[in-house]
């Protein structure tokens, strides 16, 4: 199964190491793990290679958080792909920080990337891998969301990261439940 993996943030370097681009961060660490580099397309950075004969295309949305669903009609074309190769990595204040879920199906809850990709694609039927970031009910939700981490939060961050650059590039339709309870029993 090839894999396509969309991770969500938003562009510029106001929004590094903020919650909300924990997706551009896990492509990030993918892109450096396997030597590759970002090339740069219309509305989108992308890196595509292979491993043994799986075609893994990695994605990076610069349409901002809440458009990320305009990039599909011309990933999906590009690299011939289907919604059923689709992982959207995304933050998610519901889960503490250090903690992950991988999903095959959900819904976009308060997610205003979510909601744009599953109105995009006319259905919610797509690989999710959910990174939390905790909450902080002093914070406007917005606000927290595009709040950066502070340096010992980084630290279980890029754990993370490297935790899930060794699991999610195996992933397959043979593996996705092996993959969630592993994924989803981690904590950093």
């Amino acid at each position: 199964m090839n894999l396509l993996i969309v991770g969500l943030g938003n562009p510029g370097s106001n929004f590094l190491h903020t919650r909300h681009n924990v997706g551009f961060g896990l492509i990030d660490k993918l892109v450096m793990k396997n030597a590759l580099s970002l090339r740069k397309a219309k509305n989108y950075e992308y890196a595509d290679f292979n491993i043994d004969s799986r075609r893994i295309v990695l994605i990076k949305p610069l349409t901002y958080m809440n458009l990320s669903g305009n990039i599909f009609p011309f990933v999906f074309s590009k690299f011939y792909m289907k919604i059923n190769n689709l992982l959207v990595v995304v933050d998610n204040v519901d889960l503490p920080l250090g903690k992950c879920r991988l999903r095959k199906v959900g819904g976009a809850s308060t997610h205003n990337g979510l909601r744009s990709i599953s109105e995009s694609l006319g259905s919610t039927k797509y690989g999710r891998l959910y990174i939390g970031v905790g909450n902080n009910s002093a914070f406007a939700l917005k606000d927290f969301v595009l709040s950066k981490f502070n340096d010992s939060e980084l630290v279980r961050v890029k754990n993370v990261f490297n935790f899930l650059s060794e699991e999610i590039l195996g992933i397959d339709e043979f593996s996705f439940e092996h993959k969630i309870a592993t994924i989803n029993s981690s904590s950093f």
